[in-house]
Formats: C-alpha cells, structure tokens, sequence
C-alpha cells in the first residue's frame, strides 16, 4: 500500500475546540483523527481475481495533535485538504474527499475500557459549527459486559431512557474556519 502525500499547504483548514461537560472521571488517554476516503474506485488495483472483491483500503487517517487548554477542553487543527490527489496505484489519481474529524476518549487505556467516541461529518463543518454526543456515565471507565466497548453516544439525552438521563456527560466538537493570511 502507497503512502499518501500530505498537503503541505492546506487552505480549508478548521479549528476544532472539543469540550467534555460533566465528565465521568479523568481520561487520560485523548486522541484524535481525520479520516479521507478516495472516492474514484477506478484509480485503484483490480478486484481480487477469485472473489471480485476490492481487497485496497480506500480509508486513511491523519492524526489530529490535541492541545489540552483546560480540565476539559482540547483544541486542534485539521484539513479538509489534508491529502493529495495522485496517481498511487499506477490507475489514475485517486481522489480524496474528508469524512471528518474523530476523537477518543479512555480513563486510562487500559485494556478493555469503554472507548468514547465523537465526530463531525465533514461535510456538516461550514454549516453546522457545533456537534455534541452525549454519553452514559455507567459505562465508565469499562462497560460491564463488553470490552473495548466504542461508545458513539447519542445526538441528544432523549435518546435514552428517562431514568438514565441524569446520568450522562456530553462530548461538544465545536468547529471554525482558521481565518486566512
């Protein structure tokens, strides 16, 4: 598999500020990701021969650096432009298109921790500058009976059942256009 080349100057870049409200308890382990997904499936290898299935990844992540600013607060930067389109395979460029940015959350990274996790569809960041999921507070830092659970939360405390809405803590990814020289 290639190594896709970064943009070395990215002009849609946007400011991200994640804010926990009412965390469970310490999470020492914060990481975030941008995901781009190639959207011409022409530019890659051929189908597996025997079973007619792409078997080329057509996902990638860059990492997001997470800057912690306050107890709960966390900022960092992404590209909408974060890779370059090319010819990677030897088929015709490949063109990337952002999904968005993602981030975990675990207490500790232990083993088998809930994974809390948030993100905004990139396609949302212009319009939509605010994104919050809400997540129960009991499955901190370990869901009872699955490990490593991916906890993706819920867009509003409605979604859960009445007796457990006291009990929740919210992940809020705030978006903004980084202003331009």
């Amino acid at each position: 598999m290639p190594t896709y080349k970064q943009n070395p100057k990215p002009d849609a870049l946007y400011d991200l500020t994640i804010t926990l409200s009412n965390p469970p308890g310490p999470f020492e382990v914060v990481e975030g990701w941008m995901q781009y997904d190639i959207t011409n499936m022409d530019c890659l290898p051929p189908a597996e021969y025997f079973s007619g299935v792409q078997t080329t990844p057509i996902s990638t992540t860059l990492p997001i650096k997470l800057d912690r600013t306050s107890s709960n607060t966390y900022q960092g930067r992404v590209a909408l432009d974060g890779l370059i389109d090319g010819d990677y395979f030897g088929h015709g460029v490949c063109r990337f298109k952002a999904i968005g940015p993602a981030v975990r959350f675990k207490a500790t990274g232990a083993e088998g921790e809930t994974r809390f996790v948030a993100s905004v569809d990139a396609d949302d960041m212009a319009t939509k500058t605010e994104n919050t999921s809400y997540y129960w507070r009991g499955n901190y830092p370990r869901d009872e009976k699955i490990a490593n659970y991916p906890d993706h939360g819920a867009p509003s405390p409605d979604k859960y059942v009445e007796r457990l809405r006291g009990e929740l803590f919210s992940i809020t990814i705030t978006t903004a256009r980084t202003p331009q020289p």
